[in-house]
């Protein structure tokens, strides 16, 4: 265990809060998913519900293994074979994120703010701070998190104050009648087989102080999470309508266009790139930072800066791909039909085998765990 954390619980709060908060900011899925009506926002308390359900099992992982990185977990549970498998796992996902969301802000862009840019140009604009954020490791990552995610935060309660006068409230009624209760059910699965962020605790909890309680941590930052997503998604019901801001590629900048603050102040969105842009480069280095640092544990390497270009250079250079810069590949990765069913192994299936091995060889592993306490306590 690290003598000094290299992040603390706000830290790794904002981190959480900032990576979940990009895609509801940029695009809005959840207003395509059943109900798919003016009844949307009561899917989100009730996925908040799923998002616990199906973290809880990484979740109690997580907790059991304060003070162990990732890979170590992983290890412990599944032995070495089956564990850099599992580890192997993570390692795709996380690029396969890294990915998925450079392609979508550089799609944001291209389309909203530089369509005359060439892809590759956007590309390597994200590209270069991401690499030299994740070069610069967790510590680095934590004390950035601090600047850019709360003026984020700040510009949701800006946006929806100034946006209140144009609300109407007779945009979600009628309440609950032309939706069913299996509907609202399975919007609020789809909204939370989207959530990966539990990935975050899961390797960045490994540089939080041990004794800091993870699960209110995590517990505090799906709190802040679902009020700012609340905060985005009723004004763009109220003030677009549910049936416009669904074919809308992204309904919030939308509704940030309409926003204007004392009377005279126009033109607010300029805040809504100013905050989205950094937050999203943010997320992306997460997930950069995390497949490089458990790629490094596979490999047995030191550091895992060995990793961290060559892993931006391949989300770079996937980015650039013909098929995935088309619209049709933009909706799929965005839709119920794939990228929920992306997430929901990686972040329940792999980590329910995990604990049910834990469960297994609970009195084995905890003779080891004993032991090793007791090796580093005569040290």
């Amino acid at each position: 265990m690290r003598k000094k954390p290299l992040l603390t619980t706000v830290q790794l709060v904002f981190m959480a809060v900032g990576s979940a908060l990009v895609f509801p900011y940029t695009f809005m899925p959840i207003l395509v998913t059943p109900p798919a009506n003016q009844d949307v926002w009561i899917v989100l308390p009730l996925a908040l519900v799923y998002i616990g359900i199906i973290n809880a099992p990484i979740m109690f992982l997580i907790n059991k293994f304060r003070g162990r990185s990732a890979n170590d977990t992983i290890g412990v549970i599944l032995g070495k074979p089956a564990g850099k498998a599992a580890a192997v796992i993570f390692v795709l996902f996380f690029l396969y994120c890294s990915t998925a969301c450079m392609m979508i802000m550089g799609q944001f862009i291209k389309i909203y703010l530089k369509p005359e840019t060439p892809t590759w140009a956007l590309l390597v604009f994200m590209a270069v701070p991401i690499a030299y954020m994740s070069y610069k490791g967790a510590g680095t990552i934590g004390r950035i998190t601090l600047f850019f995610v709360p003026f984020l935060m700040f510009t949701i309660i800006f946006f929806f104050a100034f946006g209140f006068s144009q609300m109407d409230i007779k945009q979600i009624k009628p309440v609950l009648a032309d939706s069913t209760f299996l509907q609202l059910n399975e919007g609020a699965f789809l909204t939370a087989a989207r959530d990966s962020e539990i990935l975050i605790f899961f390797v960045f909890s490994f540089y939080i102080g041990e004794k800091a309680s993870i699960i209110k941590t995590y517990a505090v930052a799906l709190g802040i999470f679902a009020v700012c997503f609340l905060l985005i998604l009723i004004p763009i019901i109220l003030v677009l309508g549910d049936e416009y801001a669904k074919h809308l590629w992204s309904p919030y900048y939308h509704f940030a266009t309409q926003v204007e603050a004392f009377g005279f102040l126009t033109r607010v969105q300029a805040f809504f790139v100013i905050a989205l842009f950094p937050v999203s480069l943010l997320k992306l280095t997460m997930y950069n930072y995390m497949a490089s640092h458990v790629f490094s544990g596979i490999v047995n390497s030191r550091t895992h800066k060995t990793f961290v270009i060559p892993f931006t250079l391949l989300s770079f250079i996937a980015c650039l791909l013909p098929f995935m810069q088309t619209t049709d590949t933009f909706e799929l990765f965005s839709s119920d039909q794939f990228f929920p069913f992306v997430i929901l192994p990686v972040i329940f299936v792999l980590p329910l085998i995990m604990l049910i091995v834990y469960l297994i060889r609970r009195k084995k592993i905890n003779v080891l765990l004993m032991s090793e306490k007791k090796t580093a306590g005569d040290s």
